[in-house]
């Protein structure tokens, strides 16, 4: 069951999913059928059983000042983890870039810049972008700023989550995932394809919001 604090959070927006499962019925409907009703994302999120549990960890989402303006939860599944995402404020509108990051401390006015004290993607298996064990599906940030998400991880372990010391980024502008064609040619070294700096992060830009990741009830 969502639990109380975010329940007035997901009234306020569509879940992406939701959205993308009316949005395929819609298509199949007669043509006179301008529109089918809306589902509130609580409700897509509360049919999944493993969130009537309790999660098994947390980051809090802090924005460049400091203030908490999502939260993000993790729970146990039989073959990986769920996530569920919930911000009430501050996401532009759009997609933004979406992470798992190898080190949980937020620090906003971080010298490298907002937040670049949580490190790079979270990949133990040295792969490229987009198959980091800390890469996650785009948010989506609305009109009014908030966001809503709900996907299930099977590159991350609930043990790497509740013990790793990790944290949650939210980037500032989209997510390319490194799918960079061999006919877009570098500007730097004329080489095909995506450069190294793509192959790290998948372009999304600054860092907008980070939630250190900590066991549930922490």
């Amino acid at each position: 069951m969502i639990m109380k604090e975010d329940e007035t959070m997901f009234k306020k927006g569509k879940s992406l999913i939701a959205a993308a499962v009316l949005g395929a019925a819609a298509g199949c409907a007669p043509p006179e059928e301008e529109s089918m009703p809306g589902q509130e994302a609580e409700e897509v999120s509360s049919d999944h059983s493993a969130m009537q549990d309790s999660p098994i960890a947390e980051a809090g989402m802090v924005n460049t000042e400091e203030t908490e303006i999502g939260r993000v939860r993790f729970y146990e599944e039989k073959d990986g983890v769920l996530m569920q995402t919930s911000f009430e404020k501050g996401v532009p509108e759009g997609f933004h870039g979406f992470h798992i990051h190898e080190t949980g401390l937020c620090e906003p006015n971080a010298a490298d810049g907002p937040f670049a004290t949580a490190g790079g993607h979270f990949n133990p298996g040295g792969t490229s972008h987009s198959s980091h064990a800390g890469d996650m599906p785009s948010l989506f940030g609305m009109t009014d700023g908030s966001a809503y998400l709900v996907s299930a991880l099977d590159r991350i372990t609930p043990e790497q989550l509740v013990n790793g010391n990790l944290a949650v980024i939210l980037h500032d502008g989209p997510n390319n995932f490194a799918n960079i064609p061999d006919r877009y040619i570098q500007s730097e070294t004329g080489e095909p394809g995506p450069d190294e700096q793509t192959l790290m992060t998948g372009d999304s830009g600054s860092r907008i919001s980070c939630g250190v990741i900590k066991p549930a009830g922490a």
